[in-house]
């Protein structure tokens, strides 16, 4: 009877050792993630971050405990990472809607000894892109600052004696609003490219157009429009060819709308970003830490973000 003893206890390892998935260890729980999408699920950038994250997590067999939507208000974001807190996943990725209050929620997932990481958006109020916040395990982001020099080397390109230049910012308290004027004006200093008029857009197209629309009306001689993000910068367009302005539209972001704007002429040039790409990087950084592959503490990551006119349109594939 012993030998049929020690036959039943290898073939109970064997078959233990079987159903061992990736993301655990024979015998070990199942690692789980939550995701706060404080920006909401409803604007398409957002969404295909989370997108990516939730693929590439069911891939390497980490289980999504919850993907809630912030809405774009800090206090149902706040609300949210209490319920995520709660859970006690072993880890949380921000998407935040508000840079300043970022800073609270991660100190609070943090102060649990949960695993905690921001994709697209700095955590803390007036923080310089590479000064990581440092209760995060890592920050996954475009150069944000870097994205706006890019879109003032195409001014540049487009107009090599000078322009004046309207901008048409996204929305307070998002870190990318004034991440990227801070790249665009680090470029265009010289009294040669004047910035005569700015207003919010607050990310749509729909106010967008009406932010282009009032500033033409005010400076119909404005010869550039830059755009923090595509969405934008396709109403933009529209509000450009209603007014019969000849002025150069210039956006960030690649979107699909962008792309097909660059195609017809509309838009000048955008750069393309790859949200759903984003999202697969900042799960594969938690995957690393949460399997002890990886000890990032306040860890910097960048993907590449070309630069994309009508000379090299077909180099962007939209993800949003």
């Amino acid at each position: 009877m012993r030998w049929k003893l020690w036959a039943l206890t290898v073939i109970a390892v064997l078959v233990a050792a079987a159903c061992g998935g990736s993301g655990q260890s024979s015998g070990s729980k199942q690692l789980t993630i939550g995701i706060d999408n404080g920006s909401g699920s409803g604007f398409p950038y957002p969404s295909a971050i989370a997108q990516g994250i939730v693929d590439k997590a069911n891939k390497v067999g980490v289980k999504v405990v919850a993907n809630l939507d912030g809405k774009n208000d800090p206090q149902r974001e706040a609300s949210n990472v209490q319920d995520l807190v709660s859970q006690h996943p072993d880890g949380i990725l921000l998407l935040p809607a508000d840079a300043a209050a970022a800073a609270h929620l991660a100190d609070q997932v943090a102060a649990a000894n949960i695993k905690v990481m921001s994709v697209h958006s700095v955590v803390g109020a007036n923080r310089k892109i590479t000064d990581v916040y440092p209760k995060l395990n890592a920050l996954v982001i475009e150069n944000e600052v870097g994205a706006g020099t890019q879109a003032a080397q195409l001014v540049k390109k487009a107009f090599p004696s000078g322009a004046k230049i309207a901008v048409v910012l996204g929305q307070a308290g998002y870190a990318e609003d004034q991440l990227r004027l801070e790249g665009f004006q680090q470029v265009l200093s010289g009294s040669e490219y004047p910035i005569v008029a700015q207003q919010p857009g607050d990310w749509t197209a729909t106010k967008g157009q009406s932010a282009c629309a009032n500033m033409l009306a005010a400076h119909p001689d404005i010869q550039v429009f830059y755009n923090e993000s595509d969405d934008m910068g396709t109403g933009c367009a529209q509000a450009v060819q209603s007014a019969g302005s000849k002025a150069k539209v210039i956006g960030v972001g690649g979107s699909k709308l962008g792309i097909q704007d660059i195609k017809s002429g509309q838009m000048y040039g955008t750069i393309c970003y790859k949200p759903y790409t984003e999202g697969q990087i900042a799960m594969q950084e938690m995957y690393q830490i949460l399997t002890g592959k990886a000890n990032d503490h306040a860890k910097l990551v960048y993907y590449e973000t070309p630069t994309i006119t009508a000379e090299n349109v077909d180099q962007c594939s939209p993800q949003w």
